[in-house]
């Protein structure tokens, strides 16, 4: 029978059956350690039967009803199916046993954007990146909803600080491109067009075409 360590060795080279077989034994000996039943759960979960992993971790925070992994586990894996009331008050319980834990916060913004709680989304989110301040999917998510509100010119900052952090970031120029062109910042606006379609042309090169061309008019024109 394997250690934790040599577990988690075989889950994070994916080999999810073969740990599962071991964590079986393991918690057999070990019925009061949490991060073997968190594991053990994992082991369903990576392998499509989240419904399993469910009652896993059900079980075990009858056990362990302060145990973050396993609040937070328990709460991702019912958002993931929809269930955001048992995920919100899963991670919110959460929060409480780990109040700096950006991530939480991160994932209550999730939840109130998918539940169209926009306002309520940004605070979550403003607050994830206090804590977390190179976290880029938070400030383009910020961006995406002031821009939705037609705050273009607050989008566009949002979207600059997460291409500050990281300037790869495709989809944070790609955004940034549409508030510019809102704004009527037409030259900028290309620029961000060509970052976008040279780090992600998969996803953004016949976006960026058209925009390049209706950007071509507007300057001409000017």
């Amino acid at each position: 029978m394997g250690d934790l360590k040599e577990i988690q060795s075989l889950l994070d080279n994916g080999q999810h059956t073969k740990a599962r077989e071991i964590l079986k034994e393991y918690v057999a000996n070990h019925p009061e350690d949490p991060v073997a039943l968190r594991m053990l759960g994992n082991t369903y979960a990576y392998t499509g039967f989240l419904g399993k992993a469910r009652l896993i971790w059900k079980g075990a925070l009858k056990k362990f009803p302060d145990d973050i992994d396993l609040l937070y586990n328990y709460a991702l894996a019912h958002y993931l199916v929809g269930d955001y009331f048992v995920a919100t008050k899963y991670w919110r319980r959460a929060l409480k046993k780990s109040p700096n834990d950006a991530e939480i916060y991160f994932n209550l913004g999730q939840i109130a954007r998918d539940e169209g709680k926009l306002h309520r989304a940004v605070k979550y989110w403003k607050k994830a990146n206090e804590l977390d301040p190179s976290n880029v999917e938070i400030m383009n998510n910020i961006g995406v909803v002031y821009a939705s509100f037609k705050l273009f010119d607050k989008a566009a900052l949002w979207y600059k600080k997460a291409i500050e952090q990281d300037g790869e970031y495709a989809l944070a120029h790609f955004n940034l491109t549409n508030a510019l062109m809102e704004v009527g910042e037409y030259e900028q606006a290309s620029v961000h067009a060509d970052m976008a379609a040279k780090l992600d042309p998969a996803t953004h090169l016949e976006q960026v075409t058209a925009i390049q061309r209706t950007i071509s008019q507007k300057l001409n024109k000017a």
